[in-house]
């Protein structure tokens, strides 16, 4: 028997699909007595007897016969997967049952059926089930699954996933799809700009981002021209850097570079984790991001040197790194608070690298710093 791979098609759905309750042909409408004697029997109508399907649709003889099988949960599964088997011809009469039938168990064996056949004719009839608004939101739910579990890459999936939105439960089918093909992620800013749109897919994504560690985020968060991809990156850096480790490494990807002739961050934002950073590894990320600083104000960018100073205001880095007063704008008071919390050697090696520590405009700082 075929699985049933769609939502909600349950046990629940099935048993109401297919157990009969009794049918006396007569419909009770039952009001309350105002008098509060509780409710009374005021009218009885006559009730419309279900049609059979093969009354509701004009079907192909050879077809009849399983699609009346679908109505019957001892045969349902069986007759769909014969109707599966005569291939893309039996598409128009599984998209009739799933839009006009009675049923609602065989609407839903017939999406499952239609979610089976290959081909742009099933994924045509499965796109206007899903967009049949006369349709029950069940109905339209369990279509727009079978549209996501047909998708043979992961490209797919993602374009779907926003589906989502309009139809909460296909959460589940989405995160086993994206999972299943997790190993055909090759665009990590694509991933992370799907997660910003898109939630749904952050449950089913995070593994796969986080597992390709610090340096694939690094880049996306160095290099992308769009600001959003880069801030979802350091938000997922910073899920790593929960360990002094992971922590050091993150704090060397800020190194500066002697002799570059562009800032590490070129052409967007800059971005630092918003961990609570340990002294050890604050120092470090500090340095670097001072080391930037004066370079940016030896080359005149004045925009990315702000950049720098905003991220040295956060108190979970400049604090942890032993600077008790605020950082300050000025480039050479800021090497001297960096030197005061880091040490002298620590400074000296930061002139050291930019080839200034005999220029007229730093001559002194190493002693404001003192001997230690």
């Amino acid at each position: 028997m075929i699985p049933l791979l769609l939502l909600s098609m349950n046990l629940a759905c099935t048993k109401a699909a297919t157990d009969q309750v009794l049918d006396t042909g007569k419909k009770a409408t039952v009001t309350t007595d105002k008098s509060g004697n509780g409710a009374t029997l005021t009218e009885v109508t006559p009730q419309t007897p279900k049609r059979p399907i093969t009354e509701v649709l004009n079907l192909p003889e050879d077809q009849a016969g399983l699609v009346a099988a679908m109505e019957e949960k001892e045969t349902a599964g069986a007759a769909t997967e014969k109707l599966v088997a005569m291939g893309p011809e039996v598409v128009p009469t599984l998209r009739d049952v799933a839009l006009h039938g009675e049923d609602i168990g065989s609407r839903g064996w017939a999406i499952t059926g239609l979610q089976q056949i290959p081909g742009p004719e099933a994924d045509k009839a499965l796109l206007g089930i899903q967009e049949y608004g006369a349709a029950p939101e069940l109905v339209r739910t369990w279509a727009a699954a079978a549209r996501i579990n047909r998708c043979a890459d992961l490209d797919c999936v993602m374009a779907l996933a926003p589906l989502s939105q309009q139809y909460p439960a296909l959460g589940r089918p989405i995160r086993l799809q994206v999972e299943a093909k997790g190993d055909q992620l090759g665009d990590l800013a694509s991933a992370l700009k799907a997660v910003a749109t898109n939630p749904t897919l952050a449950e089913a994504l995070t593994p796969i981002i986080l597992a390709g560690g610090p340096e694939p985020l690094a880049e996306v968060m160095f290099s992308h021209p769009e600001n959003e991809p880069r801030r979802l990156a350091a938000g997922y850096m910073g899920t790593l850097g929960q360990s002094p480790a992971a922590q050091m490494d993150i704090a060397k990807l800020y190194a500066y570079t002697p002799g570059a002739e562009k800032v590490l961050w070129n052409g967007g934002a800059l971005y630092v984790p918003g961990l609570s950073w340990n002294k050890k590894e604050a120092q470090v990320l500090a340095g670097h991001l001072v080391s930037w600083h004066l370079y940016c104000d030896r080359m005149g960018l004045t925009q990315e040197k702000q950049q720098i100073y905003n991220n040295l205001q956060s108190i979970n880095l400049h604090r942890p790194a032993g600077w008790p007063d605020w950082p300050s704008q000025d480039t050479n008071a800021l090497l001297v608070q960096y030197g005061k919390a880091a040490g002298r050697p620590a400074l000296e090696k930061v002139l050291a690298e930019h080839g200034v520590k005999d220029e007229d405009k730093y001559q002194g700082l190493l002693d404001q710093v003192g001997r230690r």
